[in-house]
């Protein structure tokens, strides 16, 4: 059996993930910088407050809020990543190419030196740094009234996780309560497909091996910080647009027709009492207006009715675009706004830091290259933190070879079955029964019913089937888990004698 340790470094091999940085680049982003302050604003006298995750090194982001006569004042202070990276720089190359961080379980591959990241640029409790403010004008309702962009220099008040700030705010605290009203308000202001989703975290012992998988957990005081970044992400779109500069978009496309129509054959119960005709709207409806309201309302409706379902939820997010950058400002159909940009992660996302340098009038030039590269080391980005959360799951189920398990089926292909498995050590775990390994019958798939099919018997196993499973292989490096079933909703999957597909338990 490999260690954890060398395991995790052929991974990050593998990846071409790299945490070092050249000679070069570090001499670049350990230049002294911070000391001209002049032309900046201070907002060193505001209750500042950052609010991250347990663990967070990479502080980019803090809020102030101010009530006023007539409404509030949000002021969302984000990381002045600019003012350290130049355009052109060995330093601003190399944050291109990365494109983003890279979360892992066991670590972070940053995008900038941790000079930066964890120390110039990142906003500190009770330290003086530099920020590139949005200060947001709101009324009694929290509807945006006037917002503005400004260079500043800053000092966090407070710097707390989302749990910390949930203590406050159960103790009342002044200032978090305050913010909770606004983020609430603000939230009324606008629709939104609100998308259940977990994500799942791995936690480590103190040796740095894999402990086990449980979901991550999410605080209200999320929804707060989101809320507000959300308000700066789009007075962001609106300044680029208004002053015509050359932004990069955060846009996401309507669902295409035909992905509509798949989902209307597989899950037609899902459209049931749907305010909008489906039938209607696809003989007219042809995905290039973002902003449609009636697909809004369409979907808006089928995921009220997926509601505390993954799985529907799931082919509900199957059957949407995937959301991306782009130069042109094409609106974003999830959250049903025609102004979406990314502004406020500039230390982890090169986006972010490209529009903070277009809103300080940097000629630069967005290019279709541009945008389809960050939107492919997105997809890799995501990938490999799958990935890797597979590998732990499959570290922690290498000595349970041999044991059965509950499991659902969650896709269905020619030369098996996708399924995720759960227990004491793993939330979830997923994992593949070939098809050979099917006991009782030759089972073939069929494409158009979206199942597998045994020829004699007729047994049927579909998307969401509930089954038992033993586990017969573990690939730890890959992230590979192999099963065979042995039952299908507590009943025995028997073996007849014949069958050539009857094997050994292993």
């Amino acid at each position: 059996m490999k260690s954890f340790e060398s395991i995790k470094s052929q991974f990050m091999q593998s990846a071409g993930l790299d945490k070092k940085f050249s000679r070069e680049i570090l001499q670049e982003a350990s230049k002294d910088n911070i000391s001209k302050i002049k032309g900046r604003e201070d907002f060193r006298h505001l209750h500042i407050v950052c609010i991250d995750p347990d663990g967070a090194k990479d502080h980019d982001d803090a809020i102030s809020v101010e009530e006023t006569k007539h409404g509030y004042i949000l002021g969302v202070h984000i990381a002045d990543v600019s003012h350290f990276v130049k355009p052109g720089s060995a330093l601003d190359k190399e944050a291109q190419k990365r494109a983003y961080t890279q979360y892992l379980p066991w670590t972070a591959v940053p995008m900038l030196p941790e000079i930066l990241s964890a120390d110039l640029c990142s906003l500190k409790e009770n330290e003086d740094r530099f920020a590139f403010s949005c200060i947001i004008s709101l009324d009694k309702k929290c509807k945006i009234h006037k917002y503005r962009f400004t260079k500043s220099i800053i000092k966090v008040s407070r710097s707390i996780t989302y749990r910390q700030a949930m203590n406050l705010f159960e103790k009342k605290d002044r200032e978090i309560c305050l913010l909770a009203r606004v983020a609430a308000a603000l939230k009324k202001t606008r629709d939104v497909l609100e998308m259940e989703s977990t994500e799942y975290q791995c936690i480590f012992d103190k040796k740095g091996e894999p402990l086990r998988i449980v979901p991550r957990a999410s605080e209200k005081s999320n929804s707060w910080i989101e809320e507000c970044m959300l308000a700066a992400n789009k007075c962001c779109a609106l300044e680029l647009q208004k002053r015509k500069l050359s932004g990069i978009y955060r846009i996401h496309e309507a669902p295409d027709p035909e992905d509509i129509s798949v989902l209307m054959q597989s899950e037609p119960n899902l459209f049931w009492c749907s305010p909008i005709d489906p039938h209607k709207l696809l003989k007219n409806y042809n995905a290039e207006n973002s902003q449609d309201k009636r697909i809004f309302e369409l979907y808006s409706h089928l995921v009220k009715r997926a509601k505390g379902n993954p799985q529907l939820t799931n082919k509900i997010l199957r059957s949407m675009q995937k959301a991306q950058y782009s130069a042109e400002c094409i609106g974003h159909f999830a959250l049903h706004w025609k102004d979406y940009a990314h502004f406020t992660s500039p230390i982890r996302r090169y986006a972010d830091l490209w529009c903070h340098r277009e809103l300080c009038k940097h000629s630069g030039t967005v290019t279709t290259e541009l945008c389809r590269n960050l939107n492919d080391a997105e997809i890799v980005n995501q990938k490999l933190e799958r990935k890797a959360l597979k590998l732990c799951a499959s570290y922690l189920l290498q000595d349970q070879i041999g044991q059965t398990f509950m499991a659902e089926i969650q896709g269905i292909e020619e030369f098996g079955i996708f399924i995720s498995v759960s227990n004491s050590s793993v939330a979830i775990a997923d994992g593949l029964v070939h098809v050979r390994d099917i006991p009782g019958d030759y089972y073939v798939y069929d494409e158009a019913r979206g199942i597998m099919a045994g020829k004699r018997s007729g047994r049927k196993f579909k998307r969401g089937d509930k089954i038992t499973v033993r586990l017969v292989k573990v690939n730890v490096p890959k992230g590979e888990n192999d099963f065979e079933i042995v039952g299908k909703e507590g009943k025995e999957v028997k073996v007849g004698k014949g069958s050539p597909w009857r094997k050994k338990n292993v």
